[in-house]
């Protein structure tokens, strides 16, 4: 199954990161304080026109607590409104 992402709306990646503290114990970037963070997978019309240059495989950082997490054949995916999103960075 494909999603296909509301006009208003970009589908990602969510990219976890994971950080150990100095006794040990791993933490994910949502406790750590940092924005979350998701590569991106699919652009609804209004997002790409209203946030120019923004494209498929771009890493984009949103407002935490922010979007909506779905599982489609498997695979998780996380759907933001386009006003959530804080910067994006090209593919590297």
């Amino acid at each position: 199954m494909t999603l296909h992402p509301a006009p208003d709306r970009l589908v990602l990646e969510l990219l976890e990161e994971r950080h150990e503290s100095a006794l040990g114990i791993v933490m994910s970037n949502r406790s750590s304080g940092e924005s979350p963070k998701g590569r991106v997978v699919d652009v609804g019309y209004e997002a790409s026109s209203r946030l120019e240059g923004i494209k498929r495989g771009d890493t984009v950082f949103f407002l935490s607590g922010k979007g909506d997490m779905v599982v489609a054949s498997g695979v998780s995916r996380v759907i933001i409104h386009l006003g959530d999103v804080l910067a994006w960075a090209g593919e590297q």
